[in-house]
């Protein structure tokens, strides 16, 4: 059969399945920040007249934390925007990380070793595509796996706290009527 000289590896030791097991946990952890996101641009679209801001829903991640952007520059909380900046700064930036080893492929990998090469396709402006070579190790994915979490851990407890401030000021509302 064509191709059968190919030889690839079995990658069944721990430290191969550590490796992709920890890219799993990447993506759990992703998703739960990408919910955060999701319910903080709902929350902000439909209690502070994110309409104005945009006139449909962000869908991708990008459109989302510009929106989230805009919509916190928009309230009145001063220097405190600062901290959710710097939040948003992360995000793009573990972002960056996880659409790498999401959507790299591994080029080359020593079996129980635990790390490998991959290259992921970058689209350029002005058209075509580059490649993007990168070393990686399952510490490297722990690593923006728990950073994923934090951020994760972050977003919802604002998310909590916006909605609150929400259903108060809602309430308050109703009280003066």
């Amino acid at each position: 059969m064509q191709g059968d000289n190919y030889k690839t590896g079995t990658f069944t030791s721990e430290a191969d399945q550590g490796f992709f097991a920890a890219i799993g946990r990447l993506t759990m952890s992703w998703g739960h920040l990408e919910l955060g996101l999701d319910c903080m641009v709902d929350v902000l679209y439909h209690g502070f007249k994110g309409n104005t801001i945009q006139r449909k829903i962000p869908r991708n991640l990008q459109h989302k934390i510009t929106f989230l952007r805009c919509a916190w520059n928009m309230q009145p909380i001063g220097d405190g925007i600062n901290g959710y900046l710097k939040f948003l700064d992360r995000v793009e930036t573990a972002a960056r990380t996880r659409h790498d080893i999401i959507h790299g492929v591994v080029i080359e990998q020593v079996e129980r070793s635990g790390e490998a090469i991959m290259v992921r396709a970058v689209r350029k402006r002005n058209g075509g595509f580059e490649k993007k070579r990168f070393h990686i190790t399952t510490e490297d994915i722990l690593r923006a796996a728990l950073e994923a979490q934090d951020l994760a851990g972050k977003i919802l407890y604002w998310v909590d706290e916006v909605n609150n401030l929400i259903q108060y000021a809602l309430q308050q509302n109703a009280d003066k009527s």
